[in-house]
């Protein structure tokens, strides 16, 4: 981070106590719901609303100011109209506060008086060495503390904690627009960080380079406020944890509603490109990619080759896998004589890559079937990674799953994808297989995608090896 920076970033995710201050109305957002998204996900702190114009929430006394309350605060987190939150961030100075969280929007993205209000705040707490995240934003969510800063009102009290972190400038990574608690992997940290102001992606990348709960980083970015810093800060992340990106405004037309977004300056996206390669960082194609491609990385063993085998019972759908594996610069795997062989004696149609059960399971025990053909390619040298098509049947016992993804090698990554005539066999199987460690995606591209990107990222490591 810039030199004139002061404190790390851990208290963002750490906090002992948080101040709401501002709003405390019902509705979808505002400080009542910041309070009861503590308690739901299992913030242990203490909590201090601030508001002058109330005295008790939700069982807890309201401060008229941040100076008035007895005890010390971690972090605040302020949602008062722009203008107001100068001097709101004064009094966290003078209080001692490490950092703040400004959900308040009004500033860089709205224009100029909006950016000198912005830098601002700014100037007030970094002598104090206060850190600023915002504004515009909802912050962060530590899955390990129930510590939160989301201000939306959500349904339901759980994210599953697990090694994934998610970050950008957009509150769309935020548990109040996806159903996280419906997501079968698990997140680490959640940060928003908004406009900028201070805290920024290099902050977020350094943190969790260290992060003993994070084993993979995935981003939504619009433009970086430092290249070469931000080149330095995720190389050294990426030797130690991968980094996916998917970076927004790539057009010139898009990029235009990026900068109007939080008062970004867009770069030519060949110049982010470029810094990507060099830093190893993995490049997403689309959004959804920010949520879905990461599970490969935090459950699955990184391959030692960029051959892939491909077992379909559809074979339009292994022609899909095998142009998606190619276009992604995936090798298409050569069986070997043995499996060459040991396939041949199974069905007469199984000798090539990809494999495609479909004309051999009408006369072939399934379960069987598979059990076998599973067996000979997870034992076969000249494969490095397989990606998986199944049909998911409602009927389907879920021990056929757990007998055949157990005999794949814990050196080969496998990806997989589930069709099905209804939703329930999709939603039964793929419960069934993610509970076992193996990744499910949405579609045939996707799975492909997410074995190139191990693949991409384990070349680097291997040419960047110290």
């Amino acid at each position: 981070m810039n030199q004139q920076r002061k404190g790390d970033i851990d208290t963002f995710f750490n906090p002992k106590s948080i101040a709401s201050i501002g709003s405390l109305k019902g509705g979808i957002i505002g400080g009542a719901c910041l309070i009861r998204n503590l308690r739901n996900f299992g913030f242990q702190g203490k909590i201090y609303p601030v508001n002058p114009s109330y005295d008790e929430i939700l069982g807890l006394k309201v401060y008229p100011s941040v100076t008035e309350v007895p005890d010390a605060i971690d972090l605040a987190v302020i949602s008062t109209p722009a203008r107001t939150v100068p001097a709101i961030i004064k009094e966290c100075a003078e209080k001692g506060v490490k950092a703040a969280v400004v959900a308040s929007d009004g500033f860089a993205e709205r224009g100029e008086e909006g950016a000198k209000l912005e830098q601002e705040i700014v100037d007030i707490a970094r002598p104090a060495g206060m850190r600023i995240m915002g504004p515009d934003t909802i912050g962060t969510t530590n899955t390990r503390s129930g510590a939160t800063t989301n201000l939306y009102q959500v349904n339901y009290h759980k994210i599953q904690k697990g090694s994934i972190a998610l970050g950008g400038q957009t509150g769309l990574i935020g548990f109040q627009a996806f159903p996280f608690e419906d997501y079968r992997y698990g997140i680490s940290k959640i940060c928003d960080y908004g406009n900028r102001c201070d805290v920024d992606e290099i902050d977020l990348i350094a943190y969790l380079k260290d992060d003993p709960d994070t084993k993979v980083i995935s981003l939504y970015v619009e433009e970086l406020a430092d290249g070469p810093l931000f080149l330095k800060v995720a190389r050294e992340t990426s030797a130690k944890k991968p980094i996916l990106i998917y970076k927004a405004g790539k057009a010139k037309e898009t990029g235009k509603a990026a900068a109007l977004h939080h008062g970004s300056i867009v770069g030519e996206y060949t110049t982010y490109a470029s810094i990507f390669k060099e830093a190893g960082i993995i490049p997403l194609a689309t959004f959804g990619e920010v949520f879905e491609l990461p599970k490969i990385f935090a459950y699955q063993p990184l391959p030692k080759g960029d051959r892939v085998a491909i077992l379909t019972v559809s074979g339009a759908g292994g022609v899909a896998a095998a142009d998606t594996a190619i276009d992604c610069g995936l090798s298409l795997a050569k069986l070997s004589p043995t499996t060459i062989e040991r396939l041949s004696r199974i069905h007469p149609t199984l000798k090539s890559n990809p494999v495609d059960l479909g004309p051999s399971v009408v006369v072939t025990n399934p379960l069987l079937l598979f059990n076998e053909v599973v067996e000979a390619l997870a034992n076969d040298e000249n494969i490095d990674c397989l990606m998986v098509y199944f049909y998911g049947a409602p009927e389907m016992p879920s021990e056929f799953y757990s007998e055949l993804l157990s005999k794949f090698s814990p050196t080969k990554p496998v990806a997989t994808c589930v069709y099905s005539m209804g939703t329930l066999g999709v939603e039964q199987a793929s419960r069934t297989i993610e509970s076992l460690g193996f990744p499910v995606f949405s579609d045939i591209e996707t799975s492909v995608r997410a074995l190139a990107a191990m693949v991409k990222y384990s070349q680097w490591l291997a040419k960047n090896k110290s």
